[in-house]
């Protein structure tokens, strides 16, 4: 079953190789936060909150969320850009 986004979420197509609906969970960690955050930082929170992945399928969701003009990365960590929040 496929669930619709909310209406506020940002459309990003889904690629091969990432889990259908991580998107908003990777995206409400990020909106919550107001400092960058590290990507073992947030494969713990998604844990916290039911959703498990690999640092791999992290890092195929974040890469697509880069390329989608959604996050910005940084020494310190991803954030999203400004102005997606």
């Amino acid at each position: 079953m496929v669930s619709e986004a909310p209406a506020n979420s940002p459309k990003i197509p889904p690629i091969s190789g990432i889990a259908p609906g991580i998107f908003d969970p990777v995206i409400s960690i990020l909106k919550a936060s107001s400092a960058p955050i590290r990507r073992r930082k947030l494969l713990e929170e998604l844990e916290r909150r039911g959703h498990r992945i690999s640092l791999a399928g992290l890092n195929r969701v974040l890469q697509h969320c880069a390329q989608s003009g959604l996050t910005v990365e940084s020494p310190e960590g991803v954030r999203l850009r400004a102005g997606r929040g």
